[in-house]
């Protein structure tokens, strides 16, 4: 049983620190300053320090960035 609550616990957590990121539309990468969707193959790490989730994306062109050639936002 304790195994159990210990894997629900876990999964609830884990669920929270990635919804920040799976409700943005889009990630701009603050080191190539490039905007991608956010199911664009070329990002390999979502949750990588440098991508900075965006949920329009004007605000991706409006803060400098541009978009990614493979996946056309």
């Amino acid at each position: 049983m304790q195994k159990i609550f210990l894997a629900v616990t876990l999964t609830i957590l884990l669920i929270w620190a990635a919804a920040p990121a799976l409700a943005s539309t889009y990630l701009a990468n603050t080191k190539s300053g490039i905007f991608h969707v956010y199911s664009c193959s070329t990002i390999k790490h979502h949750n990588a320090a440098h991508f900075v989730p965006y949920e329009s994306r004007q605000a991706c062109v409006d803060d400098g960035y541009r978009p990614c050639r493979k996946c056309n936002p």
